[in-house]
């Protein structure tokens, strides 16, 4: 089961201007199907928003409903035609209800979209591909510019097909896919040596710890006090996470980690017998529908009063939720 979050924020150079955020997010799932989008409206199409935003949701719909079809067809120049002839139906579709040029609504557009185990990456313009694999971050599709580096394609380029990039192939252990608008690469990659940031490993790692709400309110906290501050452009990101034999969610964090997410100090006596708590209560209602203090305090053989304080805090960190009837269970769907 892959969790889907995603993060747009308004940049500076944008909000002085009163220029809307050009950057559009989706994310989809539907059919056995899991999709996330990324658009990043050109700077010069004075409604590159809308282009976006159409964009976006078509191509999580399409790949939605059509998975097998486009996952299937063995000719990638006819899949890159027939994908940029449907984009621009629905462009001109666009076009025509706002009364403007086709090059008004131009964009990037970057897309994952992965059912049982196979995945499908469609990649036109800048911005950046990445993915999670047994513990490391590999790039799976570079920014794409032309001659300069403040040129690149849109959707609505005449070299659209030929510049257009798409991947297809089997899931393995990819444990997470990340789409990054080339304000985020700021931030998140490093064009000198062509990789991504550390730091996106443990925001897929508490993807699968935290529910959605949290993440995606941590990660817009986040852009708008850090992100934001490396750029004048609009940043927005997406991804989508799933469990693997590599990692399953808390009890596989490091002690640093855990300590982190618990907010508690390494310096704590008896940290790893404490820590080594933490993970069996957590293991036990990651596991079960529900649990009660009693249960929980027989596992790790504490008492109910003590186990109380150890469950107050994963409840107050977001990583349970209390239920009726003295239950708890796991934040995470």
């Amino acid at each position: 089961m892959w969790k889907l979050v995603k993060c747009a924020v308004q940049g500076r150079g944008h909000v002085k201007a009163g220029t809307p955020c050009q950057d559009k997010v989706c994310t989809y799932t539907g059919n056995g199907v899991s999709v996330i989008a990324l658009a990043d409206g050109a700077g010069s199409a004075r409604l590159s928003h809308f282009g976006a935003q159409r964009v976006t949701q078509f191509v999580c719909e399409e790949f939605s409903d059509h998975f097998d079809d486009w996952f299937q067809e063995p000719d990638g120049v006819l899949v890159k035609k027939q994908l940029v002839q449907k984009i621009l139906e629905q462009l001109t579709d666009l076009r025509q209800e706002l009364n403007c040029e086709l090059r008004d609504l131009a964009s990037t557009l970057l897309v994952v979209a992965a059912k049982e185990d196979c995945f499908l990456l469609i990649h036109i313009g800048d911005g950046v591909i990445g993915y999670w694999r047994d513990g490391e971050l590999k790039v799976a599709s570079h920014p794409e510019n032309g001659e300069f580096a403040n040129i690149t394609f849109f959707t609505t380029s005449s070299n659209a097909i030929s510049t257009m990039k798409i991947a297809k192939g089997n899931l393995g252990n990819i444990a997470g896919f990340v789409l990054m608008s080339d304000g985020t690469a700021e931030s998140f990659y490093s064009h000198q040596t062509s990789s991504l940031a550390g730091v996106l490993a443990k925001i897929m790692k508490m993807t699968l710890i935290f529910p959605q709400e949290k993440i995606e309110k941590d990660l817009l906290e986040s852009f708008e006090q850090v992100v934001i501050q490396r750029t004048h452009d609009d940043c927005s990101l997406a991804l989508m996470v799933r469990p693997t034999d590599s990692f399953t969610g808390f009890e596989d964090l490091s002690q640093e980690e855990k300590c982190d997410v618990l907010e508690i100090n390494m310096l704590t006596p008896d940290i790893k017998k404490k820590l080594a708590r933490y993970t069996k209560i957590m293991r036990m209602i990651n596991r079960r529908p529900s649990c009660t203090l009693v249960s929980l305090s027989r596992e790790i053989h504490l008492k109910p009063k003590y186990t109380r304080k150890y469950l107050m805090n994963v409840l107050r960190c977001g990583l349970i939720q209390s239920c009726k009837n003295g239950h708890y269970k796991s934040s995470v769907k």
